[in-house]
């Protein structure tokens, strides 16, 4: 059984929880000889730092578990090391690689499958030689005082007075209060640690060697059978500071068949199991919204109290107990938790942050310098732990603006566009409120890049992920910054986006060359005179001589503004941006395509560039002087003021062969250096082939070098566009299009239903195992590119190309190039690759705004059977839900495109 996920208040996915069957072995002394199998099979490895000891098992992969994304390293030695550097690590699979093989840590112990290419070790505690066997003995995980089943439905009586029920593989997830998980050696010490905490009414601790995962809790949560879990339920508070007096025959006496306790609060009656000297006593217990706890001998109801931060409540014993095991059965009169009820999120406390230590357990003490973590670190393994939130409010709204000085309809961010940019720190939670002020249009924000690591919930696609948010109505986003760079938040309800439901979005982190000043985003977008919603209908007309088809826009944008009309001419309009230089500083530029349809050539006239990432990845330092940026891409570049004082040209030149504007080469925006004239620059543009395509993947070097795995699983795309049989051009994935219903989204159905709606066909890909390498190739006769963004991973680009792929295609799994946006060429293919780590519901599509809602997408359901632990929220899912589908049929509103 899949263990739970405790991310709640501050605790982080990769806090330990290790457990076994009870894996026992007597084996020879350890060998100080490299490890290798089979000769090193069986034999004991202590850990450089002479720590931990692990047992190597040849050909043995314990699949599942994975804290993270693999490490690569030289040896088994190197993995085992790594594991050792984590508490929470418990055991290994290295599958040796030349010159390193990926290395998996493990939180937990599954069961043994043989496979050939893996090594794996298990941690194990070495304990004092028998005299009969004359071997050291190694057993795991360590023996506990406190073991299920012996100890289910016992009595725990805490230093203080408080007593608790403990319940063996019961877990009542989420509920968890601020300050995240601490480790303790069995759920005795972890319900002792509960008494002590004002608020702590119940204890979830996860059985682990030597210590395991203790999480205290002040609001229960529906109860899950997890047999890795040891629960404790408070039953009477603390008698040192309350007249109350609750007692038990010894800790761990088990209660008669005919006891109870009733708690009384206003005219709600709760039964619990008495004390066994039967008298009455007044408790300190805490406030509950409900609970449900039930394993196969015992089932506990309780109902909500009135909350205060002083308890009240009396507690009077009813009948004597016994020393029998029993099955305490309670009733109560009020609403429980049922087996669909929703659960809300808890917004962090005031005074979280002060419970929160700064990169704890980590190599630096400064969140400003990301705790000592640098580039050369795995995003996909750590961050920093800074302790802070930023929150951000945007509210979405009608009106009309003018960027290059011609008026239109909009839809804005915060009355502006773009929007107002997402500032955070490498590691920070970002929470980020969206109301919809708009006057008939549902809307989302969508975190472009943004792995959402399990937080699938925010990842703000209608259809897919929430249902949008219905105008009066407003939905908070949460989740972490685990990656860093450069990037934009957008709406992905239809093409809002490019009516002007867009911002920036800034995570600071390390970069690979160093820099004088950041400039901040330099968004590029292309912009139309009449809202693009009134086009999209004639761009999906296939009726003949209707003029449908591709549209051709009217002008560019650099971080909102331009001019329309030839420079000097007494008509034109509009403004250009400017941009300060100071000659000898270096400055680091973010550039963005956030356009609709346009792929950009983007320079500085007589500068050159140094290219440090892509996307959300650091790549090691190259010089180019224009770059190739697609829809969605984002690149960081540092530019040195290296010329002549003087006024130049900042040019975002459109190619017209991808896609039209009328003002294709008159995207400009201003460069002056301090103590320039001041005047209209003069300088040239660069010559250049107009051409669709991105930058060269031989220049694309990760600085975290990652190789890519064989294929588990291969999808493989074939685009087409054709009219339906409305006469309405759709894009088609080997012959199917792209539907999905902004009022059912598929991830409420995983939740509600256990199963994804069927809208999508064919084009919906399950990807059900953990750390499994997924390939998709996408590929198309038809001589136009096309931008791939995938959700919820950075995936690997192993190859593109002109012409039709076939096996003979040599794919690059050496540290190729990782990005969330990669074009297909057109005419072309793409073979891209990621490895399943992420349970949620994904989509992949091509960024083409028109394309998106003609269908040319598919999604991905990663992980299902762990998906709806990772939802922290699902009142929110449900009432976001409730509210649009209630405004939708108010209004008569329906899906009129692909969903996404």
């Amino acid at each position: 059984m899949a263990i739970d996920i405790y991310c709640e208040a501050g605790c982080q996915p990769f806090f330990g929880r290790c457990a076994s069957s009870g894996h026992l072995a007597e084996r020879a002394q350890p060998s100080a000889a490299p490890l290798s199998c089979p000769v090193s099979n069986g034999t004991i490895y202590t850990t450089s730092d002479n720590k931990r000891t692990f047992q190597i098992e040849c050909n043995i992969d314990r699949t599942g578990g994975d804290l993270a994304p693999a490490v690569y390293v030289a040896s088994l030695e190197e993995c085992i090391d790594a594991c050792s550097a984590k508490e929470e690590c418990v055991d290994i699979s290295w599958v040796p690689g030349s010159p390193r093989g990926p290395c998996y840590m493990k939180k937990k112990v599954e069961p043994a499958k043989n496979n050939t290419r893996v090594l794996g070790a298990i941690q194990v505690v070495v304990e004092t030689p028998t005299a009969t066997s004359g071997t050291t003995r190694f057993i795991y995980p360590t023996p506990t005082s406190v073991r299920c089943p012996e100890v289910n439905d016992t009595l725990y009586k805490a230093a203080c007075g408080a007593t608790f029920q403990v319940g063996c593989g019961v877990d009542h997830a989420g509920g968890d209060m601020p300050g995240g998980g601490f480790y303790t050696k069995d759920v005795n010490e972890c319900a002792e640690a509960c008494s002590g905490r004002e608020g702590c009414i119940d204890v979830s601790w996860v059985r682990a060697s030597p210590k395991g995962p203790c999480y205290l809790k002040n609001r229960p949560r529906p109860a899950k059978v997890n047999t890795e879990v040891y629960g404790a339920l408070l039953l009477s508070g603390c008698t040192s500071n309350s007249s109350s007096s609750v007692s038990s025959s010894t800790n761990g006496s088990t209660l008669s068949s005919s006891s109870s306790v009733s708690i009384t609060t206003g005219s709600v009656t709760q039964s619990f199991p008495a004390s066994s000297n039967g008298s009455s006593v007044n408790s300190s217990s805490p406030s509950v919204t409900s609970i449900r706890w039930s394993n196969s001998s015992s089932s506990i109801t309780a109902a909500p109290f009135s909350p205060s931060s002083e308890y009240s409540s009396t507690i009077t014993a009813i009948s004597n107990v016994t020393s029998s095991a029993v099955t305490a059965n309670v009733t109560s009169s009020s609403n429980t938790w049922g087996p669909s009820a929703c659960s809300s999120r808890n917004a962090l406390p005031t005074g979280y942050n002060d419970r929160c230590i700064p990169c704890e357990g980590q190599p630096g003490n400064d969140p400003n310098s990301w705790c000592g973590l640098t580039i050369n670190d795995s995003i996909f393994q750590v961050y920093p732990k800074t302790c802070n939130t930023v929150r951000y409010r945007l509210e979405i709204t009608n009106t009309t603006i003018a960027p290059d000085g011609s008026p239109r309809l909009a839809l804005v961010v915060n009355g502006q566009m773009p929007g107002p940019p997402i500032v955070a720190n490498w590691g920070d939670t970002v929470e980020v409120t969206v109301v919809n002020k708009m006057h008939n249009n549902g809307t989302s924000i969508h975190f472009h890049g943004i792995r959402q690591n399990y937080t699938n919930q925010y990842d703000g696609v209608p259809s897919i992920t929430q249902c949008p948010i219905a105008p009066g109505e407003e939905l908070t986003y949460r989740w972490v910054a685990n990656s860093y760079g450069s990037s934009w938040y957008h709406s992905h309800m239809a093409i809002q986006a490019w009516e002007g439901v867009f911002g920036p979005m800034i995570i600071h982190g390390p970069t690979s060359a160093p820099y004088d000043e950041d400039k901040g985003v330099i968004t590029l977008q292309d912009w139309s005179h009449v809202t693009v919603d009134s086009l999209y209908d004639i761009s999906q007309d296939a009726v003949p001589g209707r003029g449908g088809g591709a549209r051709v826009l009217e002008n560019g944008l650099i971080n909102g503004m331009n001019t329309w009309g030839p420079d000097g001419s007494a008509n034109q309009t509009g403004t250009r941006y400017e941009m300060t230089f100071t000659k000898g500083k270096r400055y680091l530029l973010r550039i963005l395509n956030a356009s609709i349809q346009s792929t950009f050539k983007f320079y500085i006239d007589s500068h050159t560039m140094t290219v440090i990432s892509s996307d959300f990845t650091a790549i090691k330092p190259y010089q180019t002087k224009i770059l190739n940026i697609n829809i969605g891409q984002r690149y960081n570049v540092i530019v040195e003021a290296d010329q002549d004082v003087g006024d130049y040209w900042m040019r975002s030149d459109n190619q017209n062969s991808c896609a039209g504007l009328k003002q294709a080469l008159d995207i400009k925006a201003i460069i002056r250096y301090t103590g320039s004239l001041g005047g209209t620059p003069t300088s040239k543009a660069y010559n250049y082939t107009t051409q669709c395509t991105d930058e060269p993947a031989t220049s694309l070097i990760p600085v975290y070098a990652m190789d890519a795995g064989t294929a588990d699983i291969t999808h493989n795309g074939q685009i087409t566009v054709a009219a339906n049989s409305a006469n309405l051009f759709k894009w088609y994935l080997s012959g199917t299009t792209f539907m999905s219903q902004w009022g059912d989204p598929t991830l409420l159905g995983v939740y509600q239903n256990g199963s994804a709606p069927t809208y999508s066909g064919n084009l919906l890909i399950e990807v059900p195992n953990e750390r499994e390498w997924v390939y998709i190739i996408i590929q198309s006769t038809i001589p136009l590119p096309h931008p791939i963004h995938l959700h919820g991973h950075d995936f690997f680009v192993l190859a593109s190309g002109s012409g039709a792929y076939n096996s003979s295609v040599t794919l690059n799994l050496i540290n190729p190039p990782r990005r969330d946006t990669a074009l297909m060429p057109g005419g072309g293919y793409l073979v891209v690759a990621f490895e399943t780590d992420n349970p949620g519901v994904w989509l992949m599509h091509c960024h083409v705004g028109w394309h998106t809602s003609m269908g040319f997408a598919l999604q991905i359901v990663e992980m299902q059977d762990k998906i709806r632990d990772t939802i922290d929220a699902s009142c929110m899912l449900e009432d976001t839900c409730k509210a649009w589908n209630k405004y939708a049929k108010g209004n008569g509103v329906f899906t009129w495109d692909s969903g996404v």
